[in-house]
């Protein structure tokens, strides 16, 4: 395989149990790790792998046909019989026995009961882990952990998952334990800008993190310049109002709203910032007289905190947006970040 973009093989042997790679389309992370498997299995017999799409749609229209012309060109390459091979709509076989699974997050369900006691698998892949369209599937993350649940037989099995993914959007839950996202988003962007090719590796506190993160663009495509769309100078992007937590040194819960909190960030006087922050995110300790604004009344009678008051929404959102457009205001994690997107969309809300 040509490597003549990133060195992908000295990347995949990184320790950590969870890699994330995003990159610019045409980088290779998808043709260099299928075939790193492809080249696995014919030297170790007991290697098995599951390669996870989204929809079940994605995963017979596309896994399926990429590795049937894939395995075409690895054995025309490495000199093999084609026929040692089968690609069906479960997975890839080589010498009759099936070494990759084909699953999608959307049936997570079909992986219970269908793995049986011994079979071990080295690593799970998750392709297209960002979605173009940008729609996550309702309670992914909790999909997520079920298959995995479901793969892996033995809590003391190693096991390596990697999301491979375009950086469509920057607020997904796979990135929530990686420490300084929008300061290494940023300096990625400077690379690019200047034809570095390095890209940027974050690797969480724990060790059990892996981000590379390389936004310096494929080989140049006529088509696809001249179909690229203008962006309105005058208009902001969300991402532009998130800010790492670990830029935030001090901080005061001053009320909850459902999962989060309203902090006052810092010690000022005058010209004072805020910040929402998932609960979480929160490292201090809450106290049960902590105000909580509650929409309706099933979120009063829910909540356990007894300070709870009913605020009306649309007049609390203004006082947000006001706040946002004077730089007073900003979101420490995704889930405040699309939570507040969703309570402006709401037109007739509660």
């Amino acid at each position: 395989m040509n490597n003549k973009y990133i060195n992908w093989p000295n990347l995949y042997q990184q320790p950590a149990l969870f890699h994330i790679y995003l990159t610019e389309r045409k980088r290779g992370k998808t043709d260099c790790k299928a075939w790193t498997f492809l080249e696995n299995l014919i030297t170790n017999p007991n290697t098995r792998y599951a390669w996870l799409r989204r929809h079940w749609h994605d995963s017979l229209e596309c896994s399926k046909p990429y590795f049937q012309d894939l395995v075409y060109k690895f054995c025309e390459e490495k000199e093999i019989k084609p026929n040692q091979f089968e690609v069906q709509e479960q997975g890839l076989s080589y010498q009759g026995k099936r070494r990759i699974y084909f699953f999608d997050l959307f049936s997570f369900r079909k992986a219970r009961g269908k793995i049986a006691r011994g079979t071990q698998f080295q690593e799970i892949v998750y392709e297209e882990a960002i979605p173009i369209d940008q729609e996550f599937l309702p309670q992914e993350q909790w999909k997520f952990k079920d298959l995995v649940e479901s793969l892996k037989r033995k809590s003391d099995s190693e096991l390596k998952i990697t999301f491979l993914a375009n950086p469509y959007i920057w607020s997904s839950w796979f990135l929530d334990n990686i420490p300084n996202l929008q300061e290494s988003r940023k300096k990625a962007q400077e690379l690019a800008e200047k034809g570095q090719n390095e890209g940027v590796k974050v690797v969480s506190k724990d060790g059990q993190w892996l981000l590379y993160l390389n936004l310096l663009p494929g080989s140049p495509d006529p088509h696809s310049q001249a179909l690229e769309e203008k962006i309105n100078p005058s208009l902001r992007n969300w991402d532009d109002f998130m800010i790492d937590k670990e830029k935030v040194s001090k901080y005061k819960i001053l009320h909850a709203i459902q999962d989060f909190y309203f902090c006052e960030v810092g010690i000022r006087k005058v010209k004072k910032k805020y910040c929402l922050m998932h609960f979480t995110k929160n490292k201090k300790e809450t106290s049960a007289e902590l105000v909580n604004f509650c929409f309706d009344r099933e979120e009063l009678v829910k909540s356990k905190l007894k300070n709870s008051v009913i605020r009306e929404k649309n007049n609390l959102i203004m006082k947000w947006i006001k706040l946002l457009k004077n730089g007073m205001l900003a979101f420490i994690d995704y889930r405040s970040r699309d939570w507040f997107l969703e309570l402006l969309r709401v037109r007739h809300g509660k």
